[in-house]
């Protein structure tokens, strides 16, 4: 049985979803300045992710490799992912970002965005990453459920997250009891209470 858990908190993340609201407030009324938007908020919060979740030893590389932000199924996030990217840092790795042409490019990533939004398209990306030490993000709420680390959600007009701890777990990934405050977290195999 599965088990679903929204937990609300300022903590650290609270600047990133002002600049979120902020973004938003920018768009106005242009769909287009919206959806642009909304991939700006995405890709700010992709970044702020990276700084609350631990890599298992060596996974990150030697010293001075590039970290790979891949993109599966979203072609116009790639742009402003780059530009939100640019010259930053994951751990000290500078960051890289990649539209990948298949499932099969995706272990090769630090971090993997997934755009599509088709639940088999997902499940065979979930599974080709495997128990690699990738962080899968996905852009609908249904993508930690099928597998995926994070995923983005829509509340109120608002981008949320959701947290799938058991898919981290597979994956080797820590994340901060900071970022989990501000997330709703999913358990596929919720511990059993002690008696």
């Amino acid at each position: 049985m599965a088990v679903l858990a929204w937990r609300r908190g300022a903590g650290c993340l609270a600047p990133l979803f002002i600049t979120g609201v902020a973004l938003a407030a920018q768009a106005g009324g242009d769909p287009g300045a919206a959806e642009h938007s909304e991939f700006e908020i995405e890709s700010a919060m992709l970044y702020n992710f990276t700084k609350f979740v631990e890599w298992p030893d060596k996974a990150l590389g030697e010293a001075g490799a590039s970290v790979v932000v891949g993109v599966l199924g979203e072609d116009a996030l790639v742009p402003v992912l780059d530009a939100a990217l640019r010259n930053k840092t994951v751990y000290g790795h500078p960051i890289v970002v990649r539209r990948l042409d298949s499932n099969a490019d995706a272990k090769t990533c630090t971090v993997l965005f997934v755009g599509s939004s088709d639940r088999k398209v997902i499940a065979r990306i979930v599974q080709s990453v495997g128990r690699s030490p990738v962080l899968t993000i996905g852009e609908i709420s249904q993508f930690s459920r099928l597998g995926g680390v994070i995923a983005f959600t829509h509340e109120g007009g608002r981008i949320r997250f959701e947290i799938n701890l058991d898919a981290a777990d597979r994956a080797g990934l820590q994340v901060s009891s900071k970022l989990l405050r501000l997330a709703a977290v999913w358990r596929e195999n919720p511990p059993r209470a002690q008696n």
